[in-house]
Parts: structure tokens; C-alpha cells; sequence
């Protein structure tokens, strides 16, 4: 158990977080933009959605790059995709109006 802790805590784990897990919730959130987008039509939801994709990323990657722990750091980027992942879920299992 020891030996799990010193690895989730290490440099290779919030480097992993903050590219991996940068990358994943950039995804989500593009994707709840576009879902959540009230204006256009389906092509202006999505360059709207993906107009955001960069920023997010680079955002949630200095984010989890600035993380003291590679813990921590996986954390925060579950922090973002908890919520993005639900709102996804809610927006395409929902009734469409």
C-alpha cells in the first residue's frame, strides 16, 4: 500500500493527471458546451463547443501541473469531470425540447 501511495504521489502521476486527465475533461466540457449551447444550429453548437477545447485544456493542465501531489492533482481533474460527466449525462439522457 506504501508503495501505491509514493506512486499516486509522485511527478509521473501529476504529469499523467495533468495530460491525460487535462485531456478528458477538456472533452467533457466541450461536450456539455455544446449540448448546453442555446443559440444556432447544430453546427454553430458545435464550433461553439469547440471553440473553448484549447483554453480549457491548457487551463486544466497549469491546473493540475500546479498540484503540490500527484493526489492532489488527479483531484482537482475529477473535480472538473464529476460535473461535466453528470450535466453530459443529464443533457443526452433527457428529454429534448
Amino acid at each position: 500500500m506504501n508503495k501505491f501511495k509514493q506512486t499516486l504521489n509522485g511527478t509521473a502521476s501529476k504529469i499523467t493527471a495533468a495530460v491525460l486527465g487535462a485531456l478528458i475533461c477538456t472533452i467533457a466540457l466541450t461536450i456539455a458546451i455544446t449540448l448546453v449551447w442555446p443559440f444556432g444550429d447544430t453546427v454553430e453548437q458545435i464550433f461553439a463547443g469547440g471553440t473553448f477545447f484549447f483554453v480549457f485544456w491548457a487551463a486544466l493542465f497549469y491546473w493540475a501541473m500546479l498540484a503540490p501531489r500527484g493526489a492532489q492533482a488527479w483531484l482537482r481533474m475529477l473535480s472538473i469531470l464529476v460535473p461535466a460527466m453528470v450535466l453530459d449525462a443529464m443533457m443526452l439522457i433527457g428529454p429534448q425540447v
